[in-house]
């Protein structure tokens, strides 16, 4: 059996040392601060070298212990190294981490003894053998065949990832597919491969929630739009901050690349959609406004028009070559999200609570709209669209995701999504999908992350 780490609060002493004394009785290996720090030894090194040698952590939950930054400390390593936690209800604890309920505990406050012992020896057990956890899958970088129906049937849920503490807000897939990018409410980003479950360390930086995240064309670069009305630049690879970009003065809610990597564009609560430099990593100026939050933006496949969307209930075309206005188009209800199909003849446009509309690009004017009997379901958060355009993905604040047929859109004839996919317990707030087709990535209220794998 591999080693276990026991984490505990120094008022919980007494029934973590029974427990360890109790389990090393049954030929389990454990390791406890008390019997495995010798004298001398620098206590933060050495829980460091415990937790790295374990490989299964049981948690003794108690109030002190929830309210332990080292405790804290401990079962987050476990959780962000993929590692297994075994929670150990000793003394009721009023504050829970969401991501601690989420795991099914073994109660010692009201059983006896020995019959919560052998749980926990069970549980122990479970943990030590190989198991089929879904993990992310290598994307290929080879061209993929389209998404068709029937590989919508095979789609299934590849890895969650738990990483952020608190609602996620964004995600993004680098263009080659080998990274993710999220962001969300604990003021962090956070970067993925997905050819394996490796951990990378967050990227910290901003003071406030961030809203969005988006990808060079190139992939080497990473922006990020944040609350604090900033807009940071990473090295996607080497995962550090390149500098802050300010001007905005209300949060940033959205931020995008140009298809030719020479310019970045970004959106905020003050109304502007601000154009910057992406190589000198310096403003051009101001765009255009809405009247209110400008809320989502999004470049043309050619890279010489943008689009933004706002709480005005307006869609405007920008042209970026001249710094011009476009049309402006006015829609039923506030933008939250907008982009281009790929080959840029079709807008989609996720309204805040009265569902999808499509637009189409030459005439400028709406050709489908589609709306739910459900609230939650109308009130639309995430959209992408398959590589060769024919589907459409979308989010919505009931916790689902649907993918539409654009055919059957622009022919009038929705009827119905092609296929519905649940396992979020929140919100869906974003969805990305790889480039060729293989991989979805969805963000949610709920604090994850989910991989979904497209059988070819």
């Amino acid at each position: 059996m591999s080693q276990v780490f026991i984490s505990y609060s120094r008022n919980d002493e007494e029934i973590a040392r029974k427990i360890a004394t109790d389990l090393d009785r049954l030929g389990l290996d454990v390791w406890i601060d008390t019997d495995d720090i010798p004298p001398g030894v620098n206590w933060s090194t050495a829980i460091q070298e415990g937790l790295d040698a374990c490989e299964v952590l049981i948690l003794i939950l108690s109030p002190e212990s929830m309210a332990s930054s080292n405790v804290t400390d401990e079962w987050q390593y476990f959780r962000d190294e993929r590692k297994p936690i075994i929670p150990v209800q000793w003394r009721m604890a009023p504050k829970v981490h969401f991501q601690l309920r989420r795991i099914q505990y073994v109660d010692f406050s009201i059983q006896e003894y020995d019959h919560a012992l052998e749980q926990l020896r069970l549980r122990l057990r479970e943990a030590a053998i190989p198991t089929d956890e879904p993990q992310a899958t290598p994307v290929a970088t080879s061209s993929s065949a389209p998404i068709t129906v029937s590989n919508l049937r095979q789609v299934a849920i590849k890895a969650a990832l738990t990483d952020h503490r608190d609602s996620v807000r964004g995600v993004a897939f680098s263009p080659d597919g080998v990274m993710i990018a999220s962001c969300g409410d604990d003021k962090t980003v956070r970067l993925y491969h997905t050819t394996g479950r490796r951990r990378m360390k967050a990227l910290i930086g901003h003071e406030k929630p961030v809203n969005a995240v988006a990808f060079s064309a190139s992939g080497a670069f990473l922006a990020s739009a944040s609350e604090d009305r900033t807009i940071r630049l990473w090295h996607s690879e080497k995962r550090y901050c390149i500098t802050a970009l300010r001007g905005h003065s209300g949060a940033v809610t959205a931020v995008a690349y140009s298809p030719t990597d020479t310019l970045l564009a970004s959106a905020s609560d003050d109304g502007t959609v601000r154009l910057w430099d992406a190589k000198a990593r310096r403003p051009i100026g101001v765009l255009g406004s809405h009247e209110g939050s400008a809320s989502t933006i999004a470049f043309s496949p050619d890279g010489n028009t943008l689009i933004s969307g706002g709480d005005d209930q307006t869609l405007r075309w920008w042209n970026v070559v001249d710094r011009t206005a476009g049309q402006t188009l006015t829609v039923p209800d506030s933008i939250q999200r907008l982009l281009y199909s790929p080959d840029g003849k079709l807008i989609a446009l996720a309204l805040n609570s009265s569902g999808l509309l499509l637009v189409d690009v030459a005439s400028q004017r709406q050709i489908e709209s589609i709306t739910y009997s459900d609230y939650n379901a109308n009130c639309v958060r995430g959209l992408a669209f398959s590589p060769d355009g024919k589907l459409l993905v979308a989010t919505s604040l009931d916790g689902m995701i649907r993918v539409w047929s654009t055919v059957t859109l622009i022919d009038g004839k929705p009827s119905r999504a092609l296929r519905s996919l649940q396992g979020h317990e929140g919100g869906v707030t974003g969805i990305a999908l790889s480039a060729d087709g293989t991989l979805l990535a969805s963000s949610s209220h709920d604090g994850t992350v989910r991989l979904w794998a497209i059988k070819r």
